[in-house]
């Protein structure tokens, strides 16, 4: 390859300016500005992945792609960064020594004050629970595991239609309640419970799947996480 523009082949050149008119793409970008891991210096590297890969590739940022972005995003920002050992469980990155599971959604049902983790962690021991009270010791010890393991849980979310992002946290201390709930909450075999239990709206749904094996967290409230940033493509 050449070492400057002026050597770059007619194809080479007409890809860089198609990448280049990408990242200057207008976008509408809203930063937390309490957020300590979109810094300045994230937010413009993270714009520029999300540019380049929804506009210059044309593919929502999404999966590993979200993943590499935040990675490479938070190193660049100056974050101590480290990817999860093979077979870690729960979480997939450390920020600053924050043990981070990354998620991301682009589910056409997105709400806009609500979120929903479809796979918080497999679970293969639902199959083969047979009353209420195993089911329930079994979820609180994964959760007094999890919680313990896991500082927060970061989701990328993508409204198609207004071709939105969103990079909201989920703070683990959310699930805290779970510890006390009854043994009657459990009786189905595959329990969605309402949590905290009797309050309307509740803050989070707590589904145990017996179908996928996994723990899913449905109708978690808006309010009770944290936006650390939205980008908006005009």
């Amino acid at each position: 390859m050449g070492d400057s523009v002026g050597e770059l082949t007619v194809a080479e050149r007409r890809r860089v300016l198609e990448l280049l008119e990408a990242l200057r793409t207008d976008v509408v970008s809203d930063v937390n500005p309490a957020s300590e891991i979109v810094t300045p210096e994230f937010a413009e590297e993270f714009q520029s992945r999300l540019l380049s890969q929804h506009v210059f590739l044309g593919n929502p940022l999404f999966q590993e792609s979200f993943d590499a972005a935040f990675v490479a995003s938070a190193e660049v920002a100056g974050h101590r960064v480290a990817e999860a050992p093979s077979g870690q469980r729960f979480w997939d990155v450390t920020v600053n020594g924050r043990p981070i599971s990354l998620k991301s959604t682009k589910a056409r049902s997105l709400r806009a004050d609500k979120l929903h983790v479809s796979k918080l962690t497999e679970a293969a021991w639902i199959q083969d629970c047979r009353t209420a009270r195993t089911r329930r010791k079994r979820t609180r010890a994964l959760f007094t595991e999890y919680s313990s393991e896991v500082s927060g849980i970061l989701q990328m979310r993508y409204f198609s239609r207004t071709e939105t992002y969103e990079l909201v946290e989920v703070p683990v201390e959310l699930f805290a309640p779970i510890e006390g709930l009854p043994v009657d909450a459990f009786s189905a075999d595959g329990p969605s419970i309402n949590i905290p239990i009797g309050q309307n709206p509740p803050d989070f749904t707590l589904k145990l799947d017996r179908s996928d094996s996994k723990i899913t967290i449905a109708n978690i409230a808006k309010s009770k996480c944290i936006l650390h940033a939205s980008w908006t493509i005009a």
